[in-house]
């Protein structure tokens, strides 16, 4: 699976890497939104994973997330957030969002979503203190 993932954090970038490629898959990082559409642009990817805070702006991923759908509509994205505000969550799912991701995660989080199994997301209770997956279904 070829995965873009767009995330300010150069930390959180190197440990999804790390782990996508223990599972076997291809990751492409972008830090900003610029860097982003050019790699959407150029490449095609199985699963987009957005930062919702990305460049210090709140809701950059959303910008991200509306350009992205109209210009492949059937795309897997998600958003990846420190918070879960309902505002937000629900604007990513208006916007087209697959799920919501809340970080921290775990490995095991991230293999649910890598599943695409909108059945076995929805189903997936982390253990408390592992982080929280919310799947937004259209």
């Amino acid at each position: 699976m070829h995965i873009l993932l767009i995330e300010d954090s150069s930390t959180l970038a190197q440990l999804f890497r790390v782990q996508l490629r223990q599972l076997g898959h291809d990751l492409t990082a972008a830090e900003t939104k610029a860097e982003a559409m050019a790699a959407f642009d150029n490449e095609t990817f199985d699963l987009v994973f957005i930062d919702m805070g990305l460049e210090g702006y709140q809701e950059r991923g959303l910008e991200i997330l509306s350009e992205m759908k109209a210009l492949k509509p059937e795309q897997r994205i998600g958003i990846l957030s420190s918070n879960d505000l309902r505002d937000t969550v629900r604007l990513s799912k208006e916007g087209g969002a697959e799920f919501y991701m809340v970080k921290p995660f775990t490995m095991e989080g991230l293999k649910t979503i890598l599943t695409g199994d909108k059945k076995i997301i929805q189903s997936y209770q982390p253990e408390i203190g592992e982080g929280r997956i919310l799947l937004l279904l259209e």
